[in-house]
């Protein structure tokens, strides 16, 4: 304990007043014997002991208060271990970066521990001062961030009380180098940054600290538990389809991870469509994982459900549960036409396409498929059902027609009607092809006419032979056709055409589209509505004659999307996982208006002007985890749910680990700025308790002299 005014404690020296004032004035009266007043002795001896005892307790009062004021001049004071951030009040730039990742919801106590945390950053804004200007930066992957500092400290305030734990892991370090960039552009001395977050490995970047050393002081806030943060979560989840559980069987397999230094045992639950079907338990052991298989059947007659595996509870709900769409795969029904048949299996026209519809000739490929030549395409004939020349074009969901000599009139308007009514055709060039003769009967099949093909190696010499080769750019990435690759996608780019068909000019750009390009602009797949059909158009050969994507990997993902895509039928059986925030590409098709409709409210609706045109939509309020479903209006104003489109969003299980950063994970405190105190204590007034005692003693001073 100290004194900041020692020199006052001389008037302690005044104590010896109220002790002289009560021995001078003790009363000594003449003793007087009188025999009359001797019955009276007894009460007088009581009363006495009762003055006495009065006299004394206002004497300790008295001396008390004496040595209180003189205490309470010297203004003494006492210094304990400072709890909490050091701040310094006044004029200042500071940014509180505080964590609202999904494991801002960890319960502490029963209660969230962003609760805890915003409790302590408004104290902590209450203590910079109104002259402080502050902004709050969030942690979350993807937040928004303030673009300025602020003295309006109620708005803060209220910010603080609104904040809630996101569905997204942290970026602490993102987060750390918005703040430096804030403080940047301030012109105060004192630069800080206070961080209020759970500091957990996952989101820092050790790697690419947000400053050097001249960067702002970096004061951490003491809000992470002292006890561990165990954590058990549901990291993924697939579906795949199970032929020994049935022609509807699926099988489901989660990934359990288990964040802790102690061993778990939990219970597992598969939940498909809103029932729980199958139930399990799992052990793990301290940091393992584990997989799990659940087998169960999609319902009667549904083509498609959405399910879900549950982990029992733990202090972390929302990283419990993960979904999955499972579908059943639809099988696409493919006529093939070989316009240029070979003997030796290799070199026909249909080699790669056949091999690429059914690789391996498998059943459960997912694709039904049937060749045969231009000649017998030729002969059908729709009223002659059930003789052995009759084609049945209803059996078919897409016609392929491979270098395809042109058809008849009455052929080609057999097939156009096809595709009016829903059907799906892909035409492809070739050295049978003559694109005058395409433009007299084959236009009401053709996106767009067909001109003279153009060989870019012409004369060339074998040398200089992959140098002019053509590759494909530009592609609609967002396009269903292309789902399966990458933007760079070299599957893709690599392949080398060395000869392609050219396309006549049209004026027709309503429900037209071209889908990709050649490195020399020509267009490379076109796609057109017709009816409410589709047909594309890829101006190089499907074998090897005109180029090389054949031979490449991306020729078969490639193929198979297109033969969905024509056919509209479901996508691949698992679908893609969508994280949270993540955008997810929807093809809108023939539709009018597309409605997206997510957990709590979230959604979106495409009409008009942002639908028009467009052959996928984005749809990027993917802001929770949990089933998002599509309704679809078509052309004849008739509304459903779009089973086929609906998708989930789960979890980046990034966030589920909660182990605590390593002190070199963090960035250094800068020395280039003013900083905060370096003293570690805190000092505790005691004479404001001394002043209220003194209060206190003078008033019980007035009530014993009363008495």
């Amino acid at each position: 304990m100290g004194f900041l005014a020692p020199f006052m404690l001389a008037g302690l020296l005044g104590l010896a007043v109220p002790i002289a004032i009560h021995l001078i004035g003790r009363r000594r009266a003449k003793v007087v014997k009188f025999a009359a007043l001797d019955f009276l002795l007894a009460t007088k001896r009581r009363t006495a002991r009762r003055l006495r005892l009065r006299e004394r307790l206002l004497l300790i009062v008295r001396v008390i208060a004496c040595a209180a004021v003189a205490l309470a001049l010297a203004k003494p004071f006492t210094s304990c271990e400072r709890k909490g951030p050091q701040v310094t009040r006044g004029p200042q730039a500071a940014v509180i970066v505080i964590d609202d990742s999904f494991a801002a919801g960890y319960l502490v106590d029963g209660k969230p521990w962003l609760t805890r945390a915003t409790t302590d950053v408004r104290k902590l804004l209450q203590q910079l001062g109104p002259e402080a200007e502050v902004a709050i930066v969030r942690t979350s992957e993807g937040a928004d961030h303030p673009t300025e500092l602020t003295r309006d400290h109620l708005r803060l305030r209220d910010q603080l009380l609104a904040l809630e734990p996101s569905s997204r892991p942290a970026d602490t370090t993102r987060a750390l180098a918005k703040a430096a960039q804030l403080l940047t552009a301030s012109s105060h001395l004192r630069k800080t940054v206070y961080l209020a977050s759970l500091q957990a490995r996952s989101g820092l970047r050790p790697d690419d600290p947000p400053w050097g050393e001249d960067g702002p002081a970096l004061v951490q806030l003491e809000l992470r538990p002292a006890r561990m943060m165990p954590n058990v979560a549901v990291t993924s989840l697939r579906a795949d389809a199970d032929p020994g559980a049935g022609t509807r069987g699926v099988a489901f397999d989660a990934e359990v991870a288990n964040f802790s230094d102690q061993p778990v045992k939990l219970e597992l639950s598969l939940t498909v469509a809103d029932r729980v079907v199958a139930r399990g338990q799992l052990e793990l052991a301290a940091g393992e994982r584990k997989s799990k298989r659940f087998l169960a059947t999609l319902p009667a007659g549904a083509r498609a459900a959405d399910a879900n595996v549950a982990i029992s509870g733990d202090a972390l709900p929302i990283d419990d549960k993960r979904w999955v769409r499972a579908s059943l795969r639809d099988q696409v029904r493919v006529l093939l036409v070989d316009g240029d048949p070979r003997t030796v299996r290799h070199d026909d026209e249909l080699f790669y396409v056949e091999a690429a519809l059914r690789p391996g000739d498998r059943e459960d490929s997912g694709t039904q498929v049937r060749t045969i030549t231009a000649e017998e395409l030729a002969g059908i004939d729709p009223k002659a059902k059930g003789t052995p020349a009759a084609i049945e074009l209803e059996s078919f969901d897409v016609v392929v027609l491979a270098n395809v000599p042109a058809l008849p009139v009455e052929r080609v308007a057999v097939l156009a009607q096809w595709v009016r009514a829903g059907g799906g055709i892909l035409v492809a060039p070739g050295d049978q092809v003559d694109p005058a003769a395409y433009d007299r009967t084959m236009l009401p099949l053709l996106p767009q006419s067909l001109r003279d093909p153009i060989d870019t190696t012409w004369g060339a010499s074998p040398e200089d032979k992959d140098s002019r080769a053509l590759h494909l750019v530009k592609w609609e990435a967002d396009h269903p056709i292309f789902a399966p690759f990458s933007k760079a996608a070299p599957e893709l780019a690599d392949a080398r055409f060395f000869k392609i068909s050219l396309l006549g000019p049209t004026t027709s750009t309503a429900d037209r589209k071209v889908l990709a390009r050649f490195t020399n602009g020509a267009a490379a797949i076109v796609e057109a509505s017709l009816g409410s059909g589709r047909t594309l158009l890829y101006t190089s050969t499907l074998d090897r004659d005109w180029n090389d994507l054949p031979i490449h990997p991306g020729f078969l993902p490639l193929l198979q999307q297109s033969m969905r895509h024509l056919a509209r039928k479901h996508a691949a059986f698992s679908d893609p996982v969508h994280i949270v925030g993540n955008s997810v590409a929807l093809p809108a098709g023939d539709l009018k208006k597309l409605e997206v409709r997510g957990p709590e409210g979230l959604g979106a609706v495409f009409e008009g002007d942002r639908l028009a045109g467009r052959s996928t939509v984005r749809f990027g309020r993917t802001d929770r985890p949990g089933l998002y479903k599509v309704v679809g209006t078509d052309q004849t104003g008739a509304t459903h749910e779009r089973d086929e489109l609906n998708f989930v969003v789960n979890l980046d299980p990034r966030g589920s680990d909660l182990a605590q950063a390593a002190p070199g994970d963090l960035p250094v405190s800068g020395t280039g700025t003013g900083g905060t105190p370096a003293d570690s204590t805190r000092r505790i007034e005691l004479w404001h308790a001394l002043a209220a005692a003194l209060l206190l003693l003078l008033l019980a001073e007035g009530l014993l002299v009363q008495r």
